[in-house]
């Protein structure tokens, strides 16, 4: 039986289709907190699913510095597919222990690109990601600077449940930096308005 759509994905279709044969395209691994899954001027990269944990992924600005495009939820996809000309500079870090499903990309792309079913996962996902996006753009062009952090406070409001069944807010995972890059604000005022939500 195919898992309940929020749970599914290409290995759930795989290993359904053919237990056998998907082991030769993906692997099941953990990383630890803190850990570089890829990172500029790397090009090419697996496609990783997340199973449990947090992971960030983002850029680096001039001076080097991280800046944050997003928190990736388990469920959630990452990884160069390689359609953008080798336009690829994100980095992709651990914010808790992961476990993650590794894919070999061009299988990933023949599964998206040969089964309906893995197609609509795929495009399901890409839609919400690009919605995320289009979300904060508008955010931070329409909202004051503290509907813009509440908005990103009660996007992560809810908790993270680990292997363990453990649960922790994810926002305990999330730095005052990343919340600044993801409402356009800087650190100092981000801070301000977090102090003040939480009186």
């Amino acid at each position: 039986m195919i898992a309940e759509e929020k749970d599914f994905g290409p290995f759930d279709f795989l290993a359904e289709k053919d237990p056998e044969f998907w082991g030769r395209f993906m692997e099941e691994l953990w990383a630890e907190k803190g850990c570089i899954l890829y990172h500029p001027p790397i090009n090419v990269t697996p496609i990783y699913q997340i199973q449990s944990g947090l992971v960030k992924i983002g850029g680096y600005s001039e001076e080097g510095k991280e800046v944050c495009y997003d928190i990736l939820q388990p469920g959630e996809f990452l990884g160069n597919l390689r359609y953008l000309d080798g336009k690829f500079f994100e980095f992709a870090k651990v914010l808790t222990t992961v476990k993650l499903r590794k894919f070999d990309s061009d299988y990933f792309k023949y599964l998206v690109v040969h089964e309906p079913t893995v197609s609509e996962w795929f495009n399901k996902q890409v839609v919400k990601r690009w919605c995320r996006a289009e979300e904060r753009l508008f955010s931070i062009r329409s909202l004051n600077p503290e509907e813009r952090v509440s908005r990103v406070v009660s996007f992560y409001g809810n908790d993270l449940i680990s292997e363990s069944e453990k649960k922790t807010a994810i926002m305990n995972f999330i730095s005052i930096q990343d919340i600044a890059d993801l409402t356009g604000l800087t650190r100092q005022t981000t801070s301000k308005i977090l102090r003040s939500l939480n009186r």
